[in-house]
């Protein structure tokens, strides 16, 4: 049995340790853009609302609006943005975050939303959408 020589197994682990860190770096985000706004329910801003951007194919981009109604997109939990395409709009809200199925806005805001967007490459997505609870 032929021995190797303990420089080139140094030599071989060193070489795997840099391919197993250059793999590790985790998916490859698509291009993405930036896409922010505001909500209004009745005129006045609406917080803490559940704001999801729904492709037809693809990821879906989700916010949820601070205290001023404003929101940016996020396409995962470390990147903000969206996919450039159509998408179609949900937005919820609950009346009371410690009971769940309890909705504030009506259904063509959210289960059979009405609310679209077009998310453009290299242009400002910046989109209000005005709200009523009736």
């Amino acid at each position: 049995m032929k021995k190797i020589p303990f420089e080139k197994k140094i030599v071989c682990c060193l070489l795997a340790l840099v391919g197993l860190v250059g793999c590790s770096s985790g998916e490859s985000l698509p291009e993405l853009a930036t896409v922010t706004g505001v909500v209004n329910l009745d005129g006045s801003p609406l917080p803490s609302a559940n704001i999801l951007f729904q492709p037809q194919q693809g990821k879906t981009a989700f916010a949820l609006t601070d205290e001023n109604g404003k929101f940016e997109l996020m396409y995962s939990q470390d990147a903000t943005g969206a996919t450039p395409g159509n998408y179609t709009v949900k937005i919820s809200k609950e009346k009371n975050p410690e009971e769940p199925g309890n909705e504030l806005l009506p259904a063509k805001y959210n289960e059979q939303t009405t609310l679209t967007a077009d998310v453009k490459a290299d242009q400002e997505n910046d989109f209000q959408f005005d709200l009523t609870s009736k």
